[in-house]
């Protein structure tokens, strides 16, 4: 038994559909205890009969439960419904990054809106690490933003995995999304926090240049989603300042750092990412940028101007 529109759980009225994917549909509906508006995330209906994908969606919810922190998605209740799980979560007005890249010209953000959002993310992932969790999932739709995009909060733990929690999935098998996933994780490795930095990487990479560090043109889902996987496990990405001139020569070189093939040369863990990402902008070479040089003439004109009145005088 699935939601549908009108219809009253609890103290939970129904009132649209936000969204639904192969695990899970998720609904806008209105909680009059609160007299807020909330997110129900409810498990697919064609599921309801796979105990293995019935046993990840509440594994989903045991681990979502314990996590609070302020850019983490809050669940405020769980319940079931015909024997389906269901979990009740903070509704985040503004849609995705993946949305707000798509409604962005050229697709990106420039790093002084991406930076601030990014920040927030990665504490966010920093702190799910300290728990023990790993994302194994963190993407563009993954990450919510307030109506006027200038806060984001991390969503879906639907594959994340708990330190030392058996696999969910048969070994060999690897989990994730395409243009996300770390190489450990495309060959269905043990993986831990640093697979998660390797997606940050992807993450800001398409934030900042408008498409993910790889991409495949082919004539069909199956061959495209190889060749993105085949590049992962092979390639080195163009750095980002190379198709965006403007990105700071620090950032570039920082993305490029989450994006190491071997775990161990990566950054060293999402709050380094986050104090890295925090550094002034600096251009290639450690030069110092032109607005520093421009103003430092300024400066130093003003001197010469005095000095030569003073003379004068």
């Amino acid at each position: 038994m699935s939601l549908r529109v009108g219809q009253r759980v609890g103290p939970y009225v129904v009132e649209s559909l936000l969204g639904a994917g192969g695990m899970a549909t998720v609904w806008r509906a209105w909680d009059d205890r609160s007299s807020e508006h909330v997110a129900i995330k409810i498990m697919a209906d064609a599921l309801a009969d796979d105990a293995q994908l019935t046993a990840r969606f509440i594994d989903e919810l045991r681990r979502h439960v314990q996590l609070h922190h302020p850019h983490i998605v809050a669940v405020r209740d769980v319940f079931s419904i015909g024997g389906k799980p269901c979990m009740v979560m903070d509704l985040i007005p503004g849609g995705s990054l993946a949305a707000a890249l798509d409604a962005s010209p050229e697709r990106r953000l420039s790093v002084e809106v991406a930076r601030p959002l990014m920040l927030e993310v990665l504490d966010a992932l920093d702190y799910a690490h300290r728990k023990g969790i790993v994302h194994r999932d963190v993407k563009p739709s993954n990450i919510l933003l307030d109506a006027q995009h200038q806060h984001a909060w991390l969503s879906d733990f639907g594959i994340a995995l708990t330190e030392g929690e058996k696999r969910r999935t048969r070994v060999g098998v690897s989990v994730g999304t395409n243009a996300y996933m770390s190489p450990e994780q495309i060959r269905a490795e043990k993986i831990d926090f640093r697979s998660d930095v390797y997606a940050m990487g992807c993450v800001l990479y398409e934030t900042l240049t408008g498409r993910p560090p790889f991409v495949a043109v082919a004539s069909g889902d199956n061959s495209i989603r190889a060749a993105v996987l085949a590049a992962h496990l092979r390639d080195q990405p163009v750095a980002p300042r190379r198709r965006v001139a403007s990105i700071p020569a620090n950032v570039s070189e920082l993305i490029m750092s989450a994006l190491m093939k071997d775990p161990a040369r990566r950054v060293a863990g999402c709050a380094e990412f986050a104090r890295l990402l925090s550094a002034p902008a600096r251009t290639p070479g450690g030069a110092v940028p032109r607005k520093v040089w421009i103003a430092a003439l300024v400066a130093l004109a003003l001197i010469v101007g005095v000095l030569a009145l003073l003379a004068v005088r």
